[in-house]
């Protein structure tokens, strides 16, 4: 176990810190909703250089942009508290109560997160710590463009007693703050490489992903092909009668769709009952090793009866880790097909991150296209 004076606690997350109407030094600022419509405003000027059509779309959803900012101004420091607390226990918990945590995981859970889990894999066998460095780095560029950010805001040239950024126009604004990013970053080839590998691997995930569940992807097309014909045949009818004259040459493209989107996912729901079945043995199997191991660190396997564990303990020489396998696979494998794949509440909430990668990436292996490596730099 590693020492924990290395790791701090994680503290509890500042939700309204980073809209307060001061700065550190007193000067005034603009409220939250000022500033995220001002944000909004300096990406639709932004956009309308190239996309005119666009900005006027930005504009428009000022009012839901600005709701969806505020949300995400306060869900993202909560999920950072959960990730910290996540890391903290990663590194001061023993590597076997780790194996344990993560075996539970993919018995519970394994058939909910199948994509989420085989890109882990994925990224483990394709050097995960030059990924993980990778992260760092673009983590440490990040800290130093918002600590950057943060002294920028804190500025009052004009000594009028309010910040800067909040008395220029939104334009000059985005232009202000690239530049301010540009210079916090000292090392913009490390960063540029940093992108370049961790996408390059990702593509090379995303293309094992996309083999592994090919199946999945030709049951749905199948599935699809099969109904598709007499089922438009038979309602496409009723429902152009039911959309009306003006709507009525929708109707095949409704049902179309329709029957795409249930046939996806009556595969991928084959697909969850299969991968649970092999994540909730392989689960088992490093829950048993985990707990196991952790009796056996703490002296505890020989208080057992050699009749359970045979003296010095090889787990080539007892039944009772293959029993413990068994019993975590079929409580997991259970638990997920009689609760249709769902996680409990509050670990869907916690989890709900994870929920949003697993469905990019099963949309990204059914429907996504072929993506181009050529202009990755790296």
């Amino acid at each position: 176990m590693m020492s924990t004076k290395k790791f701090k606690l994680p503290t509890a997350p500042d939700l309204f810190g980073s809209m307060e109407m001061k700065t550190k030094s007193g000067y005034k600022r603009l409220s939250r909703e000022e500033r995220i419509n001002k944000s909004i405003e300096a990406a639709a000027i932004a956009a309308s250089k190239d996309n005119p059509q666009l900005a006027s779309c930005v504009r428009a959803l000022a009012p839901v942009l600005n709701i969806f900012i505020k949300l995400l101004l306060i869900i993202i420091p909560i999920y950072q508290y959960i990730f910290k607390w996540c890391l903290y226990l990663y590194y001061v918990l023993p590597k076997n109560a780790i194996s344990i945590i993560f075996g539970l995981a993919l018995c519970f859970a394994g058939g909910a997160y199948l994509t989420v889990f085989a890109a882990i894999e994925g990224f483990r066998k394709m050097g995960w710590e030059r990924a993980y460095k990778d992260i760092m780095i673009l983590y440490d560029a990040a800290k130093e463009v918002v600590v950057a950010s943060e002294t920028d805001d804190d500025q009052d040239e004009d000594r009028d007693g309010i910040a800067d950024v909040d008395q220029i126009s939104p334009d000059a604004l985005l232009k202000r703050k690239m530049a301010v990013a540009m210079k916090a970053i000292k090392e913009p080839w490390i960063v540029q490489d940093a992108i370049g590998s961790l996408w390059s691997a990702y593509l090379a995930v995303l293309a094992t992903l996309k083999m592994q569940f090919a199946r999945t992807t030709a049951i749905a097309l199948g599935i699809a092909e099969m109904v598709k014909f007499p089922f438009v045949r038979a309602v496409s009818p009723l429902l152009a009668k039911a959309l009306g004259k003006d709507l009525q040459h929708w109707a095949e493209t409704i049902l179309d769709t329709l029957i795409n989107f249930i046939a996806i996912w009556f595969a991928w729901f084959l697909q969850m009952i299969i991968s649970a079945f092999y994540s909730g043995l392989r689960g088992g199997k490093m829950v048993s090793d985990g707990l196991l191991g952790l009796l056996e660190e703490n002296g505890l396997l020989d208080k057992f009866p050699d009749c359970l564990i045979k003296k010095p303990y090889n787990p080539d020489e007892t039944y009772i880790d293959e029993a413990i396998m068994y019993i975590f696979f079929a409580a997991g494998f259970s638990y997920q097909i009689l609760n249709a794949f769902a996680i409990p509440f509050p670990l869907d909430i916690i989890l709900f991150p994870v929920t949003v990668i697993e469905w990019i990436l099963r949309w990204q292996v059914t429907l996504g296209g072929n993506v181009q490596m050529s202009g990755v730099a790296g």
